[in-house]
């Protein structure tokens, strides 16, 4: 399985990108793998447009979110930093870019940015004096011997931990006077600090509110830095991803969603918000989902974003009414940075992971300007990709196959459904490791995107509340009946992976069928009853998702998990899960394990130590090597 350790050990991943127009360059953060120490690095690099010429800004191995101040002179990142053995915080560091000199903002006691998303953790203001941050106090504890005391439903979340009773708030530093203005908060998580253009006001999102554990609720508050008033703008939002100021500071745009039935950010629409009126334009009348961006800022009257489109992103401009498209390309764009004369972006397209590119909008030309895994993808080409769409019950489905890079039709192979996790997740043009790593071993992939998926619309999107396991299920049963009609398809040899929802699905079909030949599943949904109370999303989530309150609907939840189903199974599989993961606990996967076991099914149960949601992402390169080598040993005990 030497391939499989390539993947892992020799892919490097940009995951950030600033651009500073006075320099013409671009500082960006590369992920990478240290295979022989088993860590993950994350280095901040610099690389000048006009000589291509790369360096390291920063000494650490764990540096991230590099921002430049619009001045040119700071550039603000975070710093992984460990105080004790039982500490480790995200501290914010300002680096001048003159002497090298680094200054660390955030105390000894306070961690800034969140798990999922650290777009809005810090901004600069336009003069460049002030940064406004987001943190949350945490305290050294010894987790062995001193309790933990609950107070709320939201005491923890994945990836985080331990949360308790504390909340992030938001501080203003004066780089001159280098003191701390604080943002007063009113009970619940203040993120997204963004400076007006004249830098009299700070706009923020907050979720206070008394019933802040059982919703997605999220409004725009705005603190007057002179008077430090705090007002509430709107009480519209179930979800806010990012935003910006109107040139004239009376309006702000938004990327988040309105849908109080459906608060999944991969569906976010494109608002306009009045701050003297506080009416709420949605300006997304097709439906699109929009990509929220941490460097979301208007130029020339114009708002250049991304958005997805039946998993095909397209950057655009918009301005008033109208809206243009500037960039498409079969492909994802990750993140994008605008400015006066070039918008630099990173895309994942079919042929190169993690490409930077630049768009010059003088004349509309592109240019690569960093592709990091060009070797490796010469050496070890991409799978081949195609698609097709069934109809049921009014929805189109759509299905991406991706087939061995030496593909022939006058073979048979067999075949790995891959379930998207969400279930508002989605399959892009993109190149994803897990579909190379199997076609790189033999199989072809389907990938489905059923009702549910985000980017398809509202409508297709809302159509799997309440439903999981239900029209969902059938979108991908008959989808893989009609590939399974193609002559290089052994329609014996059919095996199942998921992860997260996929992995509800996963558990879900093989209890409803005995087509499928092996399951591989990953951190599943098995009970929905006791995921309503052990998971960190399991009231606002579950309620949302799943058809209510529980102790009103214990039956529907019942209905709904594949535990109810496990009677039926004869199907073998193996369980891959993360021992600290909070979304879809390991107590699911345990109640699967242990009633397959006891009916004397083939199943087999693997526990990765530390491993949380992301761990696939985040955990240690020896563990994610682990898992992905299991999933295709047992593929191939199975399927060959």
């Amino acid at each position: 399985m030497k391939l499989i350790n390539k993947y892992i050990s020799d892919l490097k991943n940009i995951s950030w990108i600033s651009y500073d127009e006075y320099s013409d360059a671009v500082y960006y953060q590369e992920n990478s793998v240290e295979i022989n120490s088993n860590k993950r690095k994350s280095k901040i690099y610099k690389i000048e447009l006009q000589t291509n010429n790369n360096s390291s800004v920063t000494d650490g191995n764990n540096d991230s979110t590099p921002k430049i101040s619009p001045d040119g002179k700071n550039l603000a990142y975070i710093k992984k930093n460990q105080i004790s053995d039982n500490l480790t915080l995200n501290s914010l560091i300002i680096k001048d870019l003159s002497n090298g000199n680094e200054t660390q903002i955030t105390s000894n006691n306070q961690t800034i940015s969140t798990a999922y998303d650290s777009t809005g953790a810090f901004n600069w203001n336009n003069d460049s004096s002030h940064i406004a941050y987001t943190y949350r106090n945490i305290e050294e504890r010894d987790n062995d011997s001193e309790p933990y005391v609950v107070n709320r439903i939201r005491y923890r979340q994945d990836v985080v931990g331990w949360l308790g009773d504390e909340l992030n708030k938001i501080k203003i530093y004066c780089l001159n006077h280098k003191d701390n203005i604080s943002v007063p908060n009113s009970g619940g998580d203040d993120t997204h600090p963004i400076f007006s253009n004249d830098g009299k006001n700070l706009a923020f999102i907050s979720d206070q509110g008394d019933s802040r554990d059982t919703h997605w609720r999220e409004d725009i508050h705005v603190f007057n830095i002179d008077s430090s008033e705090r007002k509430r703008i709107t009480t519209y939002f179930n979800g806010i991803g990012s935003m910006t100021w109107s040139n004239d500071d009376n309006l702000l745009f938004i990327i988040g969603t309105s849908d109080n039935k459906e608060g999944d950010g991969r569906n976010s629409s494109l608002f306009k918000v009045d701050i003297n009126n506080t009416s709420v334009s949605n300006l997304n009348t097709e439906e699109f989902a929009y990509n929220p961006q941490p460097n979301l800022k208007i130029i020339n009257a114009n708002l250049r974003v991304s958005y997805t489109d039946q998993g095909i992103s397209k950057i655009v401009d918009i301005n008033g009414e109208n809206k243009s498209i500037v960039y498409e390309n079969n492909s994802k764009i990750i993140q994008l940075c605008d400015s006066t004369n070039k918008t630099i972006f990173i895309e994942n397209n079919r042929n190169m992971q993690e490409v930077v590119k630049v768009l010059n909008k003088q004349n509309n030309e592109i240019q690569n300007i960093l592709i990091p895994n060009s070797n490796f993808y010469e050496e070890n080409p991409p799978s081949k990709m195609n698609k097709f769409t069934i109809n049921r019950t009014g929805f189109d489905i759509e299905s991406r196959v991706y087939l061995p890079s030496d593909f022939s039709e006058n073979n048979i192979y067999p075949l790995i459904v891959d379930i998207h996790g969400g279930p508002h997740g989605r399959f892009e043009d993109q190149i994803a490791v897990n579909q190379e790593i199997f076609t790189k071993n033999g199989y072809i992939v389907i990938a489905i995107n059923p009702r549910g998926s985000s980017s398809y619309g509202s409508d297709f999107g809302k159509a799997v509340l309440n439903d999981w396991g239900g029209e969902d299920y059938h979108d991908i049963i008959e989808s893989v009946n009609e590939l399974a009609k193609e002559k290089y398809i052994d329609s014996n040899k059919i095996g199942l992976y998921g992860y997260s929802y996929g992995g509800f699905m996963s558990s879900w079909m093989i209890g409803h069928t005995n087509q499928f030949k092996a399951a591989v599943i990953g951190a599943p949904c098995i009970n929905l009853n006791s995921m309503s109370g052990t998971s960190d999303i399991g009231i606002k989530f579950g309620e949302e998702q799943w058809g209510g309150l529980r102790y009103d609907n214990v039956k529907k939840y019942q209905f709904n998990s594949p535990l109810t189903y496990a009677k039926n199974v004869r199907t073998p599989s193996i369980i891959l899960v993360g021992d600290r993961d909070y979304r879809c606990p390991i107590e699911q996967a345990e109640q699967y394990f242990v009633t397959l076991k006891r009916m004397g099914n083939d199943v087999q149960l693997v526990r990765y130590p530390g491993g949380n949601h992301g761990m696939l992402s985040g955990s240690a390169p020896n563990l994610v090597i682990d898992y992905w080598t299991r999933a295709v040993n047992f593929f191939d005990k199975n399927l060959k």
